[in-house]
């Protein structure tokens, strides 16, 4: 599965570097490996509110999400994350491996991203290609690219400034 991933970046003409590494199911897990992949470390939570609006929240590892706060900003009632089935069905992938990358699945453009906009400040950032054994690292604003390829909508949040 990864090859669709990897196959995408390369026709868009995207620049990456892919690394492969023991499987990492937590953000704890990805900090052991983090001197050895020169990107920022992200975290990507799959959520799902009682209207069954779809949201992908892509942040940088140490940035703060308080769901509750998000739920109001987003005006999503009873924001939680979305069970195995609908994130297998949405972006490819089991839990453990939610990444930006599985969107290339979503052809219906069903989910929202979320974007913290400390992404756009790092030089590289990294990604699961599919599968939690391996870290895709690309530029911002060569992910920015890949995310407009794949249509969905998406805004960039400030999530210091959310306030419940």
């Amino acid at each position: 599965m990864q090859n669709s991933v990897l196959q995408k970046l390369t026709d868009l003409g995207l620049q990456h570097t892919t690394y492969y590494h023991q499987a990492l199911f937590t953000c704890d897990q990805a900090q052991e490996m983090a001197p050895l992949i020169p990107a920022a470390q992200c975290k990507n939570l799959f959520l799902k509110d009682n209207k069954k609006n779809l949201y992908l929240v892509v942040a940088v590892s140490k940035t703060a999400i308080n769901l509750k706060a998000l739920s109001k900003y987003l005006q999503a009632p009873a924001l939680r994350f979305a069970d195995a089935q609908l994130l297998k069905h949405h972006l490819g992938v089991e839990p453990g491996s939610v990444t930006p990358f599985g969107l290339i699945f979503d052809t219906q453009q069903s989910i929202t991203v979320l974007l913290d906009s400390m992404l756009f400040k790092q030089e590289y950032i990294g990604f699961h290609p599919l599968e939690n054994t391996a870290t895709t690292v690309i530029a911002p604003q060569d992910f920015f690219i890949f995310l407009g390829s794949c249509k969905n909508n998406y805004t960039v949040i400030d999530f210091e400034k959310i306030e419940v």
